[in-house]
C-alpha cells in the first residue's frame, strides 16, 4: 500500500486544554488511565468515560464527543488485530505441520502508517491466535524503509518469505522498491522451535533488483506465494509497466536465484474495458489514476471445479474513486508452460481473462472496506483468502494511514478478515468466500433460536437475548429467510427487503439486509429474479463517516438464470464491536464494513422484513455470543 503523508492532529479535552494526541497519550493526567490493550472482551456498560475528547468539524466532518473508554471499545476481539499501532495488508500465510501462521504489516510505532514490520501470529486451529515477536524488521540497507508486502512459500518443508525491501526515501523521494527472501533460523526440521520467532534474511538479497523493461523501481513489490511447474517455480510481482497495471512473472530453479519470464497479465489484458495510453517514461505513471494504476497485491490460483482455469486477483487505488482501494479477480486461462525460447523474447499476456470460451469481467473480492486480500492453501486442500479491513471512521480519508483524533485516540488501526474458504459455484462461475467454519469454536451461549412470520402488519420482531458479558457486541447471526409468495395476477412483481437490525441504543441502529425483486415465474411458482446485499450505516451513528459510499455498502447477489427458489435465502452476519463481516447466500455476496457507535448501551438484534405487495416473510434466526480469539499460548 502506498502511504500518505502523516501528520500531528488535535484533540480538544472537556476543559478546552488543546493537546497532540502523543501528548495525550503518554502524559500522566489525573484521574487518566492508559488505553486498554489486553486480550479480554470490554465490559458491556462503558460509561464513566475517563477523558472526553471532541472531534470537531476541522477534522472530521461532524462535531463528536467520545470518551476514551467509547474509543476503546471499538476494536475487534475475535479477528486478528494490533493490540497497539497500525496493521494492513496480510502477508505470509502458511501451514507447518499442526500450526498455521499469519504474518502482517505492522508499524508498532503509533496508529498510523510508517515503515513497517512484518507481524506475526499462530494458532493451532485457525480460530485462537497467540501473538508473537516480529518476523522481520527494517533493519537492512536494502529494507531500510521499510519491509512491503510479499508472500509466503513452503519449499520442502521450510517456508520461504518472500517481500518487497524499500530504501532510498530520502534520496530519491519515492521508495525504491526490490525483492528479497527470508527463512526461519535455524531451518526446519533442525529448527527446535515449532513457532518460528527467528527469521534470517539471505545473504543473496535482494533477491530481484531489477524492473523488467517498461517498469519502474517505485512501482514493483508485492511478490506471489510461488508455484511449481515442471520442476520450476513461478512468482509474480505487482507493479506497472508502460503505465498499465501488471503481475510480472519471475521463474527460479531452486526457489532463491529469479530471473524475470515476462507480463503474466496486465490491467488492459485482465480487463478490456480499460483504456490505458502508456506514457513516455515508465516513472512518469500516476499509480493512482483513473485510467492507468499500479497494481499491488497480486495473487494467483486455482480451486477445485475450475477444470484447469485460474483466478487472478490484484489491489488498485484510484482518487476521486469510492472505494479508494479495492479487490479485483478474474478467471481465465493459463497455459501448460510459462517457458520462453530465449533471454531476449519475453512471454506476453501468458494469462487472458477468457473463461468457458468468453470474456470474464473482473468483479469485486468485497463490497466493503477491503484492500490487499491474500490466498494460501492448507494441508487438506481448502485455499483460504484473508483481507486487511481499514478504518472508514469520521474524519478518515482514503485508507486512514494519517490517523484522525478518533483513531490515535483508539491508539490502533487494521484488522484482518476471518480467513474465507475460497469455492467454486460452477452455475454462477464464480468464486465464493466463506468463513472457515473452524470460527465457530469460538462460538459462546446460544443468545437465540426461534422463527418469526413478519408481514405488513409486523415487520419487525425483536430478538430478546441478555448478554452482559460483551455487551452485544459480539455475536454470530445465522438467518434463514423464505418468502411467501403475494396473491396477484401473473407477471407482476414484487420488491422485498429482509435482514437484522443492530440497536445500538434509542437513536442509533444499524441494518443488514437482502433485497431483491421477486417474480411469478408461472401459474403456480414464483423465485428470486434479482438480489443484493447491504449494510445500512446511514443510522449508526457515534464516530460512523455515514456519508462514506453514501453511507451503505454492499452490491448485487448473483442469482442463477432461472432465479432462486423463495426458501433458498440466506443471510450471516459476524459482528465484532466496529467490524460487520457479512455473507448473502453462502458468501455469494460479502461486506466487510465498519460502524463505530458510540453508545454505552448492550446491543440488541431486531428481525425485520417489508414487501411491495401482500405478502409473508418467515425468518429463522440462530444468534451466538462469541469469545475472544486470543490466547497466550497455542
Amino acid at each position: 500500500m502506498a502511504p500518505l503523508s502523516t501528520f500531528r492532529r488535535l484533540v480538544t479535552l472537556s476543559w478546552g486544554l488543546p493537546l497532540t494526541l502523543g501528548s495525550l497519550l503518554n502524559a500522566d493526567f489525573p484521574g487518566i488511565k492508559p488505553l486498554p490493550v489486553g486480550h479480554g472482551p470490554l465490559p458491556a456498560q462503558l460509561g464513566g468515560g475517563r477523558l472526553l475528547a471532541e472531534l470537531s468539524a476541522s477534522n472530521g466532518g461532524a462535531n463528536i464527543s467520545f470518551t476514551l473508554d467509547q474509543a476503546a471499545a471499538q476494536h475487534p476481539q475475535f479477528h486478528i488485530t494490533p493490540q497497539s499501532g497500525w496493521m494492513n495488508d496480510p502477508n505470509g500465510m502458511f501451514q507447518l505441520g499442526a500450526l498455521y501462521h499469519v504474518l502482517f504489516q505492522y508499524n508498532s510505532d503509533a496508529a498510523i502508517w510508517g515503515p513497517p514490520s512484518w507481524g506475526h501470529v499462530v494458532s493451532s486451529d485457525l480460530a485462537h491466535w497467540q501473538r508473537l515477536p516480529n518476523a522481520l524488521e527494517p533493519d537492512t540497507t536494502y529494507d531500510n524503509n521499510g519491509v512491503f508486502s510479499g508472500s509466503a512459500t513452503v519449499v520442502n518443508g521450510t517456508p520461504i518469505l518472500l517481500y518487497t525491501g524499500v530504501d532510498n526515501f530520502t534520496e530519491y523521494g519515492y521508495y525504491y522498491q526490490t525483492q528479497a527472501m527470508a527463512t526461519p533460523s535455524p531451518l526446519p526440521p533442525s529448527n527446535p522451535d515449532p513457532l518460528l520467532t527467528h527469521w534470517t534474511k539471505s545473504a543473496q538479497n535482494p533477491i530481484i533488483s531489477n524492473t523488467p523493461l517498461g517498469g519502474n523501481h517505485s512501482q514493483f513489490r508485492d511478490p506471489t506465494t510461488a508455484w511449481q511447474q515442471d520442476g520450476i517455480y513461478y512468482s509474480a510481482v505487482g507493479g506497472q509497466l508502460d503505465c498499465s497495471g501488471s503481475a510480472m512473472l519471475y521463474s527460479s530453479p531452486d526457489s532463491a536465484t529469479w530471473e524475470y519470464v515476462g507480463l503474466l497479465a496486465s490491467q488492459t489484458g485482465a480487463d478490456p474495458s480499460a483504456e490505458c495510453t502508456p506514457a513516455d517514461n515508465g516513472e512518469s505513471c500516476d499509480q493512482f489514476g483513473a485510467a492507468c494504476r499500479s497494481w499491488e497485491c497480486p495473487d494467483f490460483f486455482t480451486v477445485p471445479g475450475l477444470n484447469g482455469g485460474y483466478a487472478l486477483k490484484w489491489s488498485d487505488q484510484v482518487l476521486g474513486r469510492t472505494p479508494y482501494g479495492a479487490d479485483w479477480y478474474v478467471l481465465g486461462n493459463s497455459p501448460g508452460s510459462y517457458a520462453v525460447a530465449d533471454d531476449i523474447s519475453y512471454a506476453d499476456g501468458l494469462f487472458t481473462s477468457t473463461y468457458m470460451e468468453a470474456a470474464y469481467t473482473p468483479r469485486f473480492l468485497d463490497y466493503g472496506s477491503i484492500y490487499a486480500s491474500k490466498s494460501f492453501d492448507l494441508d487438506d486442500g481448502r485455499r483460504l483468502m484473508m483481507s486487511w479491513v481499514f478504518e472508514t471512521s469520521v474524519g478518515c480519508s482514503e485508507q486512514c494511514s494519517a490517523g484522525t483524533a478518533f483513531t490515535n485516540a483508539s491508539g490502533w488501526q487494521g484488522v484482518q478478515t476471518i480467513p474465507r474458504v475460497v469455492t467454486y459455484d460452477a452455475k454462477l462461475s464464480e468464486l465464493m468466500f466463506y468463513p472457515i467454519v473452524e470460527v465457530e469454536q469460538l462460538r459462546g451461549e446460544l443468545l437465540y433460536q426461534s422463527s418469526v412470520t413478519l408481514d405488513q402488519t409486523t415487520p419487525l420482531v425483536t430478538a430478546p437475548f441478555s448478554n452482559t458479558s460483551n455487551g452485544g457486541r459480539q455475536l454470530d447471526i445465522m438467518l434463514n429467510i423464505t418468502l411467501t409468495a403475494p396473491t396477484s395476477a401473473s407477471g407482476i412483481n414484487s420488491t422485498f427487503d429482509a435482514g437484522v437490525m443492530l440497536i445500538h441504543d434509542s437513536t442509533t441502529s444499524t441494518r443488514v439486509l437482502l433485497n431483491g425483486t421477486m417474480i411469478q415465474a408461472s401459474s403456480t411458482t414464483w423465485v428470486v429474479s434479482s438480489l443484493g446485499v447491504f449494510v445500512n450505516r446511514t443510522l449508526s451513528g457515534g464516530a460512523t463517516n455515514t456519508t462514506y459510499q453514501g453511507g451503505f455498502e454492499g452490491g448485487a447477489v448473483s442469482v442463477p438464470s432461472g432465479g432462486l427458489a423463495l426458501d433458498d435465502l440466506q443471510l450471516r452476519v459476524l459482528v465484532d464491536h466496529s467490524l460487520l463481516e457479512v455473507f448473502a447466500n453462502q458468501g455469494r455476496g460479502r461486506i466487510a464494513s465498519r460502524v463505530y457507535p458510540l453508545s454505552n448501551d448492550s446491543w440488541t438484534v431486531s428481525m425485520f422484513a417489508t414487501m411491495q405487495l401482500a405478502g409473508s416473510s418467515a425468518l429463522s434466526a440462530a444468534i451466538y455470543a462469541m469469545d475472544s480469539c486470543w490466547v497466550d499460548s497455542v
